[in-house]
């Protein structure tokens, strides 16, 4: 796909910031500054989505230190990034080696498994990115979708219970609030609940009118709870959100 003129702009620009920073140092005599200036270029690289030259700064930082925490955990997420999955596990292996609190590199090692679908790993280091901050609402919410996927039911329900007793900092946290919300409805109805489902579901809507999974599953609430006419008013926005869906051009990837 032809990057738009922005997007193509700012990762020239990264190469550009690491060219630099390499020749900056090149006479220096300083390896430290050295190291800093390459550990710098891949986070700004990763900043402008260039993973290549993300991955070519912190490669030179840890060439220089290979004890330098932060350029192992670079390297680990610009290679996740191209789902280079064994190179993403090693460096984030190395990093965690080097920091073993550093909440985030356990964090995201538990992501690089629960994108390969290696649910039993990726609850395993979710739940020890949870022993060093109890209260990461990211890893909180992970951690509750991967038991929900093992079957997990009642981990997860706590999982979900507990993110949202948590305080959303940012916009992306609010999100994750909403997503722990959904899948504690979605347990619900599991369990035969569905009063407390379609209760659950209609708070979804409320701050996302255009969740067709939630949609989906109060139309299905209402039916079991005897409400017909509603559940069909609710099934049909489900399928009008589907078919709007379908209709619109698919976008670019965010990061998130």
């Amino acid at each position: 796909m032809i990057q738009p003129p922005a997007r193509r702009a700012g990762r020239w620009g990264a190469r550009v910031l690491l060219l630099a920073a390499i020749t900056a140092v090149a006479g220096c005599g300083s390896n430290e500054a050295e190291v800093e200036q390459a550990h710098l270029a891949s986070s700004e690289a990763l900043r402008q989505r260039d993973y290549p030259a993300a991955i070519l700064a912190a490669r030179r930082a840890v060439a220089l230190d290979a004890r330098h925490a932060g350029a192992w955990f670079n390297l680990g997420a610009a290679h996740a990034r191209l789902e280079n999955w064994t190179e993403s596990i090693e460096a984030y292996d190395r990093a965690i080696e080097i920091e073993p609190q550093n909440r985030k590199a356990v964090n995201n090692l538990a992501n690089v498994y629960f994108r390969q679908g290696r649910y039993d790993l990726a609850a395993d280091w979710y739940a020890r990115a949870l022993a060093i901050d109890p209260d990461y609402l990211l890893a909180t919410f992970h951690h509750g979708y991967v038991l929900r996927q093992l079957n997990r039911v009642d981990d997860a329900e706590r999982a979900f219970r507990h993110c949202l007793d948590l305080k959303a900092e940012n916009d992306r946290e609010k999100r994750t609030h909403l997503d722990c919300l959904f899948y504690l409805g979605s347990i619900r109805f599991r369990r035969g609940d569905y009063a407390d489902s379609a209760r659950i579901m209609e708070d979804v809507l409320r701050a996302w009118p255009a969740h067709a999974e939630a949609r989906h599953f109060l139309g299905l609430s209402y039916r079991q709870l005897g409400r017909l006419e509603d559940a069909v008013r609710e099934l049909g926005r489900h399928q009008q959100i589907v078919h709007a869906r379908r209709s619109e051009p698919i976008p670019e990837p965010e990061e998130p």
